[in-house]
């Protein structure tokens, strides 16, 4: 069988498949309801046209065409049809769509009366109808509304604010254009017979473009997002000029050698091994180095789209500062894709809804958009899906026009082509709107999924933003908590001081019996007051003090200081803390020391700290104070046979406010901050503090101080 006779029934069995799939797709939609209509009478006529060309005779071949005509006197009133539900304009053209349904009627009565045919003949590709009185008026019926609804298509893709219903208007459109002109071509073939003999050897082209008609429908409701017809059409032109020119230099120098060495009767080899190899080329490196300069040539705004969601992405995981990012993705997408318009909504806990955080539009409208509600069905179906959201795909794919059946207003609403989700796992945590491309092209599959791993990584440095945002502030709150605690303690502790040290003076004075004699029981509370009364203002001294270490109000007086008098003054100062225990102190220092310039009253309290913590932690045995020089520092250690240390509390023992958690640390009370304020008198004036220990053997602590350098 020659492909001529089995091309109607390929062209049957697409119709029928095409139906199918429709109905199967979204049987609830009248589009696809009246698209089934059309491709099934298009599926009648191609059966018909099949059945014609197997036919033996005229009459046989008469009864098939009238079979033929049924299928084609309904096809433009369901494309017609197909059209304005496609628009959303059937109530507006409602008489036009009851004048095609008439006149329908009208031609399908004519058919099977005889009206419209009286018979049929044999050309050179087989039979073809005999026309009637009516065939004329049929045939401007068969065009006019294929015309009709091009010019709707055509008006109304103009005036679309939507990229993507313009690109599935655009399908149509160029279905209808090659069906016309397969039309015009039987046209020729119609009128030319009569005249210009050979004219009906032209084949007939109405099936196959038919096939392209039905297939472009098909993909306008089923797949639209399949290809963009504008680049479709460009790389076809761009790609067949390539091809033309290619072909044509092949010509030219195939004829040039052929002539020049006299080979037109040679092996055709001679061309075919330089083919291949021109072949070769193309296909490889060369071949796609060409491929990137066209596309570079032509689709330079397709692929600065790309580029553009690339660049934004790496730039937005460099950022951290929340403004800034917002204002770089939304930007970025305005002005590097360019977009109409782009808004940025973000969540907000208190309002329980996404507000908008930044809005940027390529001109002087504002898209209104205020905010979406967090139990919207919109936000519903983004964190469900965590896709991309079409908004011209809701309506053609039966699940999401199920789902938004409910808010089909509220989607309307929003002013946007795309609606994209920043999401973080689970967590919605904004939406991007965005508006259409400036250069009229819609978002490719491709370009949609560069823009859902751009969304992810917006989401993501979003979120970090967030939280480096937060986490500042609340330093910031810390910060000055901080500062107005020390100046709590600075101010309370001096406040305190003052009567405090009455108390101290005025029972020494009582105790030197100044005043007269105490007897035994007065002595006693005398001296638990004095004892108490000095212990509370150590204490306060040591808030104090590190209040002013936190403030950085700690002042520094250096001057020379006789470090073997030091010593000897703070363990005198201490002998009275060793009383009632078998307990001595001892010092080893070296005959001379050098030079030390340092601040004498925090040298001296950094000493009487050590030695007092030697002293309350040895219960029984010995301290000692050594000295000793070494690399141009004085080297100070004060060493106990106490308790010792454990190891995992040697990391925190110059913590502020940390003490050891023994029974004997218990006993002996203290405000956790001698260690931490010694240590920053050390580091004050050039030093470094240090410990060691273990547990039960005793502790060392250190101390090194710069040795003066000569003048």
């Amino acid at each position: 069988m020659s492909l001529h006779k089995l091309l109607p029934l390929i062209a049957f069995l697409l119709n029928v498949s095409l139906a199918g799939i429709s109905l199967l797709r979204n049987p609830g939609s009248r589009l696809n309801r009246v698209f089934a209509y059309f491709v099934s009478a298009m599926a009648l006529w191609n059966f018909g046209t099949y059945m014609l060309r197997r036919a033996p005779d005229a009459a046989t071949a008469y009864a098939w065409e009238v079979v033929i005509h049924v299928g084609i006197v309904v096809v433009p009133v369901f494309y017609f049809h197909f059209v304005l539900i496609f628009l959303e304009s059937t109530g507006q053209h409602r008489p036009a769509l009851m004048l095609a349904y008439g006149l329908a009627v009208l031609f399908l009565f004519a058919d099977l009366t005889g009206s419209l045919m009286t018979g049929v003949t044999h050309d050179f590709w087989g039979w073809v109808p005999s026309t009637g009185p009516l065939y004329t008026p049929f045939f401007l019926y068969l065009n006019a509304f294929f015309i009709w609804g091009l010019y709707l298509l055509t008006h109304a893709s103009d005036d679309s604010d939507s990229s993507f219903r313009r690109n599935r208007a655009r399908l149509i459109q160029f279905g209808t254009v090659v069906t016309l002109s397969g039309a015009f071509v039987d046209f020729i073939r119609f009128i030319g017979m009569r005249l210009l003999p050979g004219v009906d050897n032209l084949y007939p082209l109405g099936i196959p473009a038919n096939m392209v008609l039905a297939l472009m429908l098909a993909t306008s409701i089923v797949r639209y997002r399949l290809f963009d017809v504008t680049t479709a059409v460009k790389k076809s032109v761009v790609y067949a000029a390539v091809c033309a020119v290619i072909t044509s230099a092949l010509v030219v120098g195939t004829k040039g050698v052929e002539r020049y060495f006299d080979l037109e009767q040679a092996s055709v080899l001679w061309i075919v091994v330089p083919m291949g190899f021109v072949m070769t080329l193309l296909l490889g490196p060369l071949g796609q180095r060409l491929e990137e300069q066209v596309e570079r040539l032509m689709f330079t705004k397709r692929r600065g789209c790309y580029e553009t969601l690339l660049e934004l992405s790496k730039r937005m995981s460099a950022i951290l500062e929340f403004r800034k990012l917002v204002d770089t993705l939304v930007q970025g997408l305005v002005r590097g894709i360019p977009l109409t318009h782009c808004v940025l909504l973000v969540y907000d806990r208190a309002a329980n809804a996404y507000l908008v955080q930044r809005e940027e539009t390529h001109g002087e409208g504002k898209p209104e958009i205020t905010t979406i509600r967090a139990d919207s069905p919109i936000v519903q179906w983004l964190q469900l899906s965590g896709e991309v959201l079409v908004k011209e795909e809701v309506k053609l794919n039966p699940r999401m026009a199920a789902y938004f059946e409910t808010a089909e207003g509220e989607l309307e609403e929003i002013q946007a082509s795309l609606i994209v989700p920043l999401k973080i796992e689970m967590n919605l945590i904004g939406i991007l709107l965005l508006g259409e491309k400036l250069s009229g092209e819609i978002f490719d599959a491709q370009e949609l999924e560069v823009l859902s791993v751009l969304a992810n990584q917006a989401a993501i440095s979003l979120g970090n933003a967030r939280l480096y945002e937060e986490l500042g502030a609340t330093n910031a709150r810390l910060v000055q908590a901080n500062q107005l605690k020390s100046q709590f303690l600075a101010a309370m502790s001096h406040e305190l001081r003052t009567p405090l040290n009455s108390i101290i003076g005025f029972s020494k004075v009582l105790l030197n019996r100044l005043d007269g004699d105490l007897t035994e029981r007065q002595e006693t509370y005398l001296r638990s007051v004095h004892k108490s009364g000095t212990h509370l203002l150590r204490l306060i001294n040591d808030i104090l003090d590190f209040s002013r270490i936190e403030a950085g109000r700690v002042e520094v007086h250096p001057e020379e200081i006789d470090l073997q008098e030091l010593v000897s003054e703070c363990i005198e100062s201490s002998l009275p803390l060793v009383r009632g225990k078998p307990l001595r102190i001892d010092k080893e220092l070296p005959d001379a020391l050098p030079r030390l310039v340092a601040d004498r009253t925090k040298v001296k309290q950094i000493l009487l700290n050590l030695l007092s913590n030697a002293i309350k932690f040895t219960a029984a045995g010995r301290a000692c104070v050594r000295v000793r020089t070494e690399d141009g520092v004085v080297h100070v250690s004060v060493v106990d046979t106490g308790i010792g240390i454990r190891e995992a509390d040697l990391g925190r023992l110059f913590e502020p406010f940390h003490r050891l958690d023994t029974p004997l640390s218990r006993q002996v009370g203290g405000t956790g901050l001698g260690l931490a304020i010694s240590k920053k008198f050390v580091e004050l004036q050039g030093g470094r503090l240090w410990a060691e220990s273990r547990e039960n053997h005793g502790s060392t602590f250190h101390f090194t101080l710069p040795v003066a350098r000569p003048s």
